[in-house]
């Protein structure tokens, strides 16, 4: 298996006369945005440095999501930091695994940035692997089997992923000159062997990169590594409402260098700058943080699949379990493939849909969504989960059977041929 699809390259950018104005002017938005996804992604890496190796992914064209008036589409973002494993004689060994992983999803019809956070201990289903930590499947196969199990377990297509090495965390807090934090309890802690270090006294106070990366890193309490978690949300939140200060703009230089030489992502750099001028104008208020909800097992932490389905639907697709009850679905089948329709619509009736009917109807080259009133959020949801096919206005009156549903699929061999995901495991 090869876990690595072909990278998506964005069209070329169209000229500008004073392209380093424009950097200096754009940049507190793209700080945002990144610091965003280097708090997520960077908590326990062990304090030494990586060498990349240029793995890049994305599953399929999403160059519709981006234009020079900002985001069309919700746009979803994955960020993974990436731990060391040592050896006996504290040899860097090459496997390395995702310590911590955080989806980011932008989404412009809400004007809404929300994060949910994966503990490394969570128990997944690892795509040609089988059961176990969700932060084995880097070990197995880098960004991309990564993407492709954090998408198997919530259901939520990732459109791009940042990925970042040891210190990437600690060097882009020292470019901004600190955070200020309220710690929230002594912490201390010294692992030699890891070259970890932690110091910190309660109280609120500026901490430099070492030690905002060692108050991110601590999970030696009672809650471990979803105390941690916690943590690395409320330094993300902190760290936002500090690049919103115009004095960042005089550290452009020092923070356009921590970031490219600390990061790597297949998103470019015009996509960054569209992610990045989005999160500067989103009101603080609409930035959401989570955790993947769950209990502690041995060994791993248990997805709650009921409460998974139910954050999964608010923070990606913008809808309530109680919305989708009330939308009644037909589906149809004109792909001429035995038994679509009829597993498309049990996958739907998992999700919560009401699906009044399943039938067969003529082949069509297109799949189709016909649209009676339903709510829009739904429409869009339903949108990425048959592949953003064509969606038709229809009036409920003026056709048969229209009584009985709200909204109508018609599955076609499009449909087929794609591999969407769009249930969470359980």
């Amino acid at each position: 298996m090869d876990p690595s699809p072909e990278i998506y390259t964005a069209p070329p950018s169209p000229p500008t006369r004073d392209w380093g104005r424009t950097a200096r002017l754009i940049l507190p938005g793209i700080v945002v945005a990144f610091f965003g996804f280097a708090l997520g992604a960077y908590v326990a890496l062990a304090g030494r440095t990586e060498t990349f190796t240029g793995e890049r992914v994305v599953d399929r064209p999403v160059s519709q999501q981006f234009s020079w008036l900002g985001l069309t589409r919700r746009v979803n973002v994955l960020v993974i930091g990436t731990d060391v494993t040592l050896g006996t004689r504290r040899q860097i060994l090459p496997l390395a695994r995702a310590d911590s992983l955080l989806l980011a999803s932008f989404d412009p019809e809400s004007d809404r940035i929300t994060a949910l956070s994966i503990p490394r201990d969570t128990r997944a289903a690892i795509p040609g692997v089988g059961t176990t930590k969700i932060n084995a499947a880097y070990a197995f196969g880098g960004p991309g089997l990564t993407v492709k199990t954090v998408e198997e377990l919530l259901g939520v297509k990732v459109d791009y992923y940042v990925k970042l090495g040891p210190k990437s965390f600690a060097r882009l807090v020292d470019a901004i000159g600190g955070v200020v934090v309220d710690v929230e309890k002594d912490m201390r802690y010294t692992d030699n062997w890891a070259g970890l270090h932690i110091n910190l006294k309660k109280g609120r106070q500026l901490l430099n990169g070492s030690q905002a990366e060692g108050y991110i890193r601590f999970r030696h309490d009672a809650l471990g590594d979803i105390g941690r978690v916690e943590r690395q949300q409320k330094v993300l939140l902190a760290i936002a409402a500090k690049l919103r200060s115009p004095a960042m703009i005089v550290r452009a230089p020092q923070l356009i260098r921590a970031f490219t030489e600390n990061t790597q992502t297949n998103l470019t750099l015009a996509e960054m700058m569209t992610l990045g001028m989005f999160a500067l104008r989103v009101d603080a208020a609409a930035m959401q943080t989570a955790t993947l909800p769950g209990t502690f097992a041995p060994n791993y932490w248990e997805p709650d699949w009921a409460r998974v389905r139910t954050t999964v639907l608010d923070m990606f697709y913008g809808v309530s379990p109680e919305m989708l009850a009330e939308t009644r679905i037909e589906v149809l089948n004109a792909s001429g493939i035995p038994g679509l329709a009829r597993r498309t619509a049990a996958r739907l009736e998992r999700l919560g849909f009401r699906v009044v009917r399943v039938d067969t109807a003529a082949p069509t080259a297109r799949t189709l969504i016909i649209d009676r009133g339903g709510r829009a959020p739904v429409i869009r949801l339903l949108a990425d989960f048959l592949g953003q096919p064509r969606i038709q206005r229809a009036s409920a009156t003026t056709e048969p059977l229209a009584r009985l549903a709200d909204v109508t699929l018609l599955l076609a061999r499009d449909y087929a041929s794609i591999s969407q995901v769009i249930l969470p495991q359980r």
